[in-house]
């Protein structure tokens, strides 16, 4: 009998300490970027849960965009420069190529001192896009249908 009690008291340990606590799976992200400019310091890429079709919505804007400076040189002996105020361009979105999958127009939403949007219409996805803005290259892949934003920072 206390073998019997002992056996029992081994095998509920067993039990115990070999099942691992398994943790969840962190959930795979539903688009992935694949290349980003050395320009771009900020890119979002998010799904509007509340929004109605397969749109890709594409918001480019530049950090100093629509700003004035002041560009010069220093005049030989002189303690001061000699400049002009220049306008620093706004983000420009120049292409947008899919890859993987496709839309159907691309129209413009607007266009600011800043940036522009701009919005991919009857998009399928998967979706690869190759979006040149202002000379850089953003390479993204969403995998799943819906309404989406991708919202691009620029420093130049």
């Amino acid at each position: 009998m206390k073998n019997l009690k002992f056996m029992m008291i081994a095998i509920f340990a067993m039990a115990i300490f070999s099942v691992d606590a398994q943790s969840d799976p962190k959930p795979e992200r539903p688009y992935t970027i694949l290349e980003r400019g050395q320009h771009m310091t900020k890119v979002s890429i998010i799904k509007n849960l509340r929004g109605k079709g397969n749109i890709v919505q594409i918001d480019a804007n530049n950090l100093t965009g629509g700003t004035t400076r002041i560009v010069g040189s220093e005049v030989a002996g002189a303690d001061y420069q000699v400049g002009h105020l220049e306008e620093m361009p706004g983000a420009d979105i120049t292409e947008v190529v899919a890859f993987i999958g496709s839309y159907n127009a691309l129209r413009e939403v607007s266009k600011s001192g800043r940036g522009e949007t701009i919005q991919l219409t009857q998009a399928a996805f998967p979706l690869k896009l190759r979006i040149t803005i202002s000379n850089q290259v953003l390479e993204v892949l969403i995998k799943e249908e819906g309404n989406w934003k991708i919202a691009v920072g620029m420093t130049k």
